[in-house]
């Protein structure tokens, strides 16, 4: 599997990023991601395996998969209907 074979309607690149900068990076994602639609967020951190389903649970986001592929960690986000 490759992360190209998933299907998504927005992909950000989170890597090498530190801190805030990560939810900053998706929030500014969310923001033209449309009720439905579905965001790929990408790192090579370790960290966010954590991080970002406590992310999503507090925007109310739904973390539809993640996972590791060729040493980048992935993170399938849904944005919910309002």
């Amino acid at each position: 599997m490759s992360l190209d074979s998933i299907p998504c309607d927005l992909f950000v690149d989170i890597s090498g990023t530190d801190c805030a900068l990560p939810s900053s990076k998706m929030n500014d994602a969310l923001e033209v991601l449309l009720p439905g639609q579905t965001l790929m967020a990408v790192s090579e951190k370790q960290a966010l395996v954590s991080d970002i389903p406590a992310f999503c649970r507090q925007r109310k986001l739904q973390l539809l998969d993640q996972g590791e592929v060729d040493e980048m960690f992935y993170f399938l986000i849904k944005q919910q209907a309002e």
